[in-house]
């Protein structure tokens, strides 16, 4: 049996991609949220192995959105979310993603 190794979610080259490609960076800070606010949910209700994966999956999450953010900036854009919405930007997340 083969099991997928590594984080979910990656930074590249300024993007931030999870299994179906890349993800705006808006959607990346909200996914981070919803999986922190899970992770303190499941601490109160002692869920602990639960706490732990979605805590460990939001800290994966901001770590991407912190190197995409730093990687724009270098790149020339003031506004890192703005390479999202530009269609010259290479990585454009999928619609309705």
């Amino acid at each position: 049996m083969s099991f997928v190794n590594g984080a979910p979610y990656r930074h590249i080259g300024g993007a931030v991609i999870g299994d179906h490609g890349p993800i705006a960076l808006a959607e990346v800070r909200a996914l981070a949220g919803f999986y922190e606010r899970e992770a303190g949910l499941n601490q109160l209700t002692g869920a602990a192995g639960a706490a732990e994966i979605c805590g460990l999956r939001a800290r994966v999450l901001r770590a991407a959105l912190e190197a995409a953010d730093r990687w724009r900036r270098a790149a020339g854009w003031r506004d890192p979310e703005a390479a999202d919405r530009a269609s010259s930007y290479p990585f454009r997340p999928l619609a309705g993603a």
